[in-house]
């Protein structure tokens, strides 16, 4: 049986500078075929998707104490750390910094672990068929 991923639509607020904030909506996504990694978007303009993929750990991580020391960085924010989360996406490309509820994030994420326990990623990755797939092309 295919499983067809865990999705989560949010909204989060895009910080574009001390005095300018706006709302967009943001995608996450989960499939046991690449159990590592969370796939996260979100709409600059109705043309312009940023998609990210970063490790589901370190959204985990992020959620209740400051991750990250690359171009993906998680923290909870604000007095109620446990209410809200920031996430800085840098690149060569742009810099980003979203600010979002972290309630329905964690919810999601806890879906993911039942999904692919953590510990067990290896288990859900068929090295075989990458092999296959990376070799023939």
């Amino acid at each position: 049986m295919d499983f067809p991923g865990l999705e989560l639509k949010i909204r989060m607020t895009l910080v574009a500078g001390p005095d300018l904030s706006v709302f967009v909506p943001v995608r996450l996504y989960y499939k046991d075929t690449d159990p590592f990694a969370v796939q996260f978007s979100f709409d600059v303009t109705p043309d312009h998707v940023v998609r990210w993929t970063f490790a589901r750990e370190l959204l985990d991580q992020g959620l209740t104490a400051p991750a990250g020391i690359g171009d993906v960085k998680i923290a909870p924010i604000g007095p109620h750390r446990n209410r809200c989360f920031s996430i800085e996406l840098e690149s060569a490309d742009g810099y980003a910094c979203l600010e979002g509820p972290a309630a329905s994030v964690k919810a999601w994420l806890a879906q993911t672990f039942e999904v692919v326990p953590a510990g067990r990623e290896s288990e859900s990755v068929d090295i075989d068929s990458f092999l296959d797939k990376l070799l023939n092309h």
